[in-house]
């Protein structure tokens, strides 16, 4: 016998795996794997969207369009994309034929050509307070108080046109519209049958033009 006795190798103890640490791992992998599908769905959502015109303020019927008046939508409309006017579309020489209001997209059904319209602008002289900061594509009624007859103390007001758009934005004297002291010019965008009703209000009356609320 050997005078050293051998003694067994110390093993060192192995400490039992953290059950913790499996399940982040776990949960850490479900969270990638839930971006990469939200990313996938937000790509795949976006490749399905068309950019179409939104209007950038309320505008009345008969307005004509401009580059100012719409901006570009990127949006989902699937099968009814073809019933809005595609932000690639040239706008020179279109005008709305109904009322839209402030962030609606532009449909085809309410744009049409200009030179298809029997409109006339017509220029009118109003008080100036009253259309103070007045806009193009704004709808006002437009009414007339005739001068007493004899015998009659007053005359009530009477309403000539109702919702007819204004065609240019209201400025002071000096501006495009003109206008002196307290008057203002304000162009209404009417149609021609409808012009000589106007010409008679102003040349017997006073005029003036009401503005139609949300318009």
């Amino acid at each position: 016998m050997s005078d050293h006795l051998q003694h067994p190798t110390p093993t060192a103890p192995r400490l039992p795996r953290a059950r913790w640490l499996d399940a982040r791992l776990l949960t850490g992998l479900l969270m990638v794997l839930l971006a990469v599908a939200l990313g996938a769905k937000v790509f795949a959502d976006a490749d399905e969207r068309v950019q179409v015109w939104s209007v950038t303020r309320d505008l009345g019927a008969n307005s004509p369009l401009t580059g100012d008046d719409v901006e570009v939508a990127a949006v989902r409309l699937d099968e009814v994309a073809s019933r809005y006017v595609a932000a690639t579309e040239n706008l020179d020489g279109l005008v709305l034929t109904r009322p839209l209001g402030r962030g609606e997209l532009l449909p085809v059904s309410a744009v049409g050509r200009a030179d298809s319209l029997d409109q006339r602008r017509v220029v009118i002289e109003v008080d100036r307070f009253g259309v103070a900061g007045l806009a193009r594509g704004r709808v006002v009624d437009l009414y007339v108080v005739r001068p007493a007859e004899a015998g009659d103390a007053t005359r009530p007001a009477e309403l000539v046109l109702a919702g007819v758009t204004v065609g240019e934005d209201v400025r002071s004297a000096g501006g495009s519209f003109g206008g002196s002291g307290s008057k203002a010019g304000v162009t209404l965008l009417v149609d021609r049958s409808d012009v000589p009703a106007v010409i008679d209000a102003v040349a017997n009356g006073s005029v003036y033009v009401v503005q139609v609320p949300g318009s």
